[in-house]
């Protein structure tokens, strides 16, 4: 039996009560949630710098590999930005391609893909050259061809780009011409027969080795001149004439 009015006031230090083991019970449970969201933080930091770590070794393993090829054949190497590594930064070296602690060195036709995605390559020194689309048997083909006809016809409309891969050609069968009228005997049988080596005709041969010397003795040089013309119908190439000087 409660004495008078001391009822209520049970009741409510018993509901206090449950009310704060509730509030520390959930307390303890956020804390504990929030100490292992920590420690997995902690967890995945620390196993990011390992792979970085571990990338690190296998770039700079590669990188060795293709910089030891590079020196057998010398050419430039250059090396691209890595792509980043499960969203760490991308790894860059450290060391200048031009600077004496550099193992880079040149490389040419060198080309490959690291591990971690970064690509090294070789620079295309002095690699210009004509290729018209086509392979270089057929290429080769058509600069004689079309060096035949200039020479034989001495004026052919073509496309510019066929026109001015040609220009070397025609400067090297006349510079031949030329060398063969200062020379005698096998020397000069030597330079004519390089001529019929690349042109198709050996009676056009004959006939510029005759005529070259004198019509060209007074110029050192450039042969052809190129003349605009209108684009062709179809592709609207650009088309020119090609002529002797």
């Amino acid at each position: 039996v409660f004495p008078h009015g001391s009822t209520g006031t049970l009741l409510t230090t018993a509901f206090k009560k449950m009310e704060d083991n509730k509030r520390s019970g959930e307390g303890a449970r956020r804390g504990e949630a929030r100490r292992r969201r920590v420690v997995e933080e902690s967890d995945f930091e620390s196993s990011l710098c390992v792979q970085l770590a571990e990338k690190r070794c296998w770039l700079s393993s590669e990188m060795r590999c293709v910089a030891s090829v590079g020196a057998r054949r010398g050419a430039a190497v250059a090396v691209a930005s890595p792509k980043s590594v499960s969203g760490v930064a991308a790894c860059r070296p450290r060391v200048g391609l031009g600077s004496s602690a550099s193992r880079f060195s040149s490389g040419e036709g060198v080309a490959t893909r690291v591990s971690n995605g970064g690509t090294v390559f070789a620079m295309r020194h002095r690699a210009k050259r004509h290729h018209l689309s086509r392979p270089s048997d057929q290429r080769k083909a058509l600069m004689r061809s079309l060096t035949t006809e200039l020479l034989r016809h001495g004026r052919i409309k073509t496309t510019r780009q066929k026109a001015k891969a040609i220009i070397e050609h025609v400067d090297k069968v006349i510079t031949w011409a030329k060398q063969a009228g200062k020379l005698q005997g096998a020397q000069a049988e030597h330079k004519k027969n390089l001529a019929k080596s690349f042109l198709y005709d050996s009676e056009l041969v004959g006939n510029i080795f005759d005529e070259a010397a004198e019509r060209y003795a007074d110029r050192p040089g450039g042969y052809t001149r190129i003349t605009p013309t209108a684009p062709r119908k179809g592709d609207n190439a650009d088309m020119v004439y090609i002529e002797l000087v």
